[in-house]
């Protein structure tokens, strides 16, 4: 039995991404040209495994809701390196998975102004 490096972050999906990581260089690079979408698509998964959904799960549940998201969507959203997806895209995921989307607007220095937050349903 192999011994897995120490858990850098917590979370299954995070220690898994630090592995590949440290196995793929290239791979590690490609991730962190697309820090953003990597981020983004762990969040999204650990919504989904928060709930103890499959991708597939996620699928009927958006078909029930009316609002569909194919396989290939689904596999999209959760991917690391792909194209950053819409809005409607990640709403539709969030409401398949039982949750809301909420968008803040944070200004870099603290002005007074605060923060503006919106929830998308």
């Amino acid at each position: 039995m192999t011994k897995r490096p120490p858990s850098e972050s917590g979370t299954p999906d995070q220690d898994a991404l630090a592995r590949m990581r440290a196995a793929h260089l290239v791979g590690a690079a490609l991730l962190d040209r697309h820090r953003t979408k990597a981020d983004l698509a762990l969040a999204l998964r650990s919504v989904r495994k928060s709930k103890g959904m499959t991708p597939a799960d996620v699928r009927h549940a958006s078909a029930d809701l009316g609002r569909p998201l194919t396989a290939s969507m689904v596999a999209t959203l959760e991917s690391p390196i792909a194209a950053l997806p819409t809005l409607e895209h990640i709403v539709r995921y969030a409401a398949a998975c039982g949750a809301q989307v909420e968008l803040s607007f944070v200004f870099a220095e603290n002005d007074g102004r605060g923060a503006f937050r919106v929830k998308l349903s």
